[in-house]
């Protein structure tokens, strides 16, 4: 049986044997690469240096690296926790049978087909001081025009707006994929009973939906806690620090400080950040059995 196997991983290897490489080249080479930069002080100018756990230590000491952790983690709440609410809303309103429901749908996928990098871009033009239509729409109900992304009050806030708008679209997609496969029996086995639509919710649909609402909050969460893009082209982290990120601040350290090897410690602390939060989901969420 063992030669049986043998023989056929050795003929499969062929056929796999492309797949494995660009896994390796891909991902699992700058993975381990940049574990090892982390231990080193590498700069242009200075060049490669030795220093141990001196970037992690020094981690622990950098204002700049907490203020962009909490940053990371709130906007990382924030938005999941908000679309994962308006996802199941709009998901279990499309779940309903209604005319135009397809053209509906059609239109709430709308953000979600947007690069992210295009729709930061449509945003900043958008929030504007002097000639942005939101300041426009607020001075049109006599309210005060807002320097969105240049106030250190609303600048993070603006960037979580766009997140939401993009992203709702996608984790409604998912809930109503799952919201369509729960069995319509659940529901009038439950109504004849003289369960309420609560009661069905929580004792229906919320544990049908447990696995789908794991994928999406591993999902959602993976994309928060390494945001860059929106955040790179909305305020590049400013004003000052007040929307800074752990993947802008890595990128500064990295491409414009030319720090690489405290830019990788920051990358690798952010990888561990994700892995954490990501057990503790798994861990955390039992899927029920339906068998």
């Amino acid at each position: 049986m063992k030669k049986i196997k043998r023989r056929g991983f050795i003929q499969a290897l062929p056929f796999i044997a492309p797949a494995i490489i660009i896994i390796v080249v891909v991902l699992i080479y700058p993975l381990l690469y940049t574990f090892g930069l982390s231990f080193f002080d590498y700069s242009i100018a200075r060049g490669l240096r030795f220093s141990g756990l001196g970037n992690y230590i020094k981690i622990i000491h950098d204002d700049k690296f907490i203020t962009s952790l909490i940053n990371t983690l709130y906007y990382t709440v924030v938005v999941v926790t908000v679309e994962g609410t308006l996802g199941f809303i709009l998901a279990s309103i499309l779940n309903q049978e209604f005319p135009g429901r397809g053209l509906i749908r059609g239109l709430l996928m709308i953000p979600m087909l947007t690069s992210p990098i295009v729709s930061a871009i449509t945003w900043r033009f958008m929030y504007n001081p002097d000639f942005g239509i939101i300041n426009y729409l607020f001075s049109l109900v006599g309210l005060l025009p807002q320097v969105w992304t240049g106030d250190p009050k609303t600048a993070l806030p603006s960037i979580m707006i766009v997140d939401i708008w993009e992203f709702t679209p996608f984790v409604m997609l998912l809930l109503l994929a799952g919201l369509q496969s729960i069995p319509q029996e659940q529901y009038e086995a439950a109504m004849i009973d003289g369960a309420g639509s609560w009661a069905r919710t929580r004792y229906i649909t919320i544990p049908w939906l447990r696995p789908m609402i794991l994928v999406v909050l591993l999902l959602r969460t993976m994309d928060s806690i390494k945001i860059f893009d929106q955040v790179y082209a909305l305020t590049a982290g400013g004003p000052g620090v007040s929307s800074m990120t752990l993947g802008v601040y890595a990128y500064i350290n990295g491409f414009r400080n030319f720090h690489l090897g405290y830019a990788a410690t920051i990358s690798w602390v952010l990888a561990l950040i994700t892995i954490a939060i990501c057990a503790f989901y798994i861990r955390s969420i039992q899927v029920p059995d339906h068998a």
